[in-house]
């Protein structure tokens, strides 16, 4: 029994070291191709570079900029508009109608 034994922890150590191998091999072909799976990650997920970001920041700067001067424009223009004697509209008087 000793052999079968001995012949069964060996083919359990040669499986053993092959996956260990197989494990080293990957590791070993991730580490050499991360640069190409992140370029690949960051082209699906559409992402932008630095300049491209700043370049939109800027924009979205300068519109919120341009919004919040129209905003005061049309804040002022009603407070011009508004009559501080009456603040009800004025409304026509109605004509019986004709039948």
């Amino acid at each position: 029994m000793k052999k079968a034994d001995e012949t069964g922890l060996s083919d359990f150590l040669k499986l053993g070291e092959t996956a260990l191998s197989a494990l080293a091999g990957a590791a070993r072909d991730m580490q050499e191709n991360k640069g190409e799976k992140c370029d690949f990650i960051a082209r699906k997920l559409n992402l932008v570079t630095r300049e491209e970001f700043d370049a939109a920041f800027a924009m979205i700067k300068k519109a919120r900029m341009i919004q919040d001067d129209l905003i005061n424009r049309i804040e002022k223009m009603e407070k011009a508009f508004k009559s501080p004697k009456s603040t009800k509209p004025k409304t026509k008087k109605r004509t019986p109608a004709r039948k």
